[in-house]
């Protein structure tokens, strides 16, 4: 096998192991080696971003805690829709739980100026954290949606989201901790994907799920940096000052 080949290899390997958000270099001796031929060889990272580009992926970050790649385009087969969440919900219920995972991200970089400091070490944060602000933005976006013309670039999908989350129990005695049945149950949902992918990790664990704390990944802080839904963010990251978060 030429050394091209070889090279093209490990390009293909580095992509492979970036789309894999529970894989970290700090376990992984290979991906780290990867990570060094990215930083040393600009022959090597071209070739890693063409992969990743022939994928329909985009190259948004690197550095010693892995290469962070996201899709190009909504028809990417990487793209996350809203038929891709958790299959077995409403319609209404998907809605709520996309807002439910902007509200999280929100508690963790309520400023702006948080998101774009790498230095920036966000507190833990808990689901009553969660729950509040998720609250306030449901609650601003039903207000608003109809008066405020800055809404108006909001997917309309999401209206019957917030329209469930306003009618909902804050939570439900003996349900399960992550369910679309109540406030609480959404953002148990939310957080539950969010660990599976990375995005976010348990910093303290408890047998009391008030007590247990989370803390975002820079995964989280990279994406959320290239968020579409910008207007969407900013509405609730003024629901954590409304919460008092």
């Amino acid at each position: 096998m030429t050394a091209s080949m070889n090279r093209a290899r490990d390009a293909a390997r580095l992509v492979y192991k970036a789309i894999q958000p529970a894989l970290s270099p700090v376990n992984d001796a290979q991906y780290r080696e990867l990570l060094d031929l990215y930083r040393a060889e600009p022959t090597f990272a071209a070739m890693v971003e063409e992969i990743a580009e022939g994928l329909e992926l985009a190259v948004l970050d690197f550095s010693e805690r892995g290469l962070v790649v996201v899709p190009t385009s909504r028809e990417s087969k990487f793209a996350m829709r809203m038929t891709d969440i958790r299959s077995g919900l409403k319609p209404e219920q998907k809605a709520a739980l996309v807002l439910a995972h902007v509200a999280v991200a929100a508690v963790f970089y309520p400023t702006t100026s948080g998101l774009e400091d790498d230095r920036f070490v966000p507190p833990p944060a808990s689901l009553a954290q969660f729950r509040d602000t998720l609250l306030a933005l449901a609650r601003r976006m039903k207000d608003g949606a109809e008066e405020e013309p800055d809404l108006k670039e909001i997917p309309v999908e999401l209206a019957p989201g917030w329209e469930l989350i306003c009618s909902m129990p804050l939570m439900l005695p003996g349900a399960q901790r992550a369910s679309p049945a109540s406030v609480t149950g959404l953002i148990g949902l939310a957080l539950l994907h969010m660990v599976n992918g990375a995005l976010v990790r348990i910093d303290r664990e408890a047998a009391d799920e008030a007590l247990v704390t989370y803390t975002p990944t820079h995964r989280l802080q990279v994406q959320l940096r290239e968020l579409t839904l910008r207007r969407l963010f900013e509405i609730a990251q003024a629901g954590t000052a409304a919460a008092g978060v």
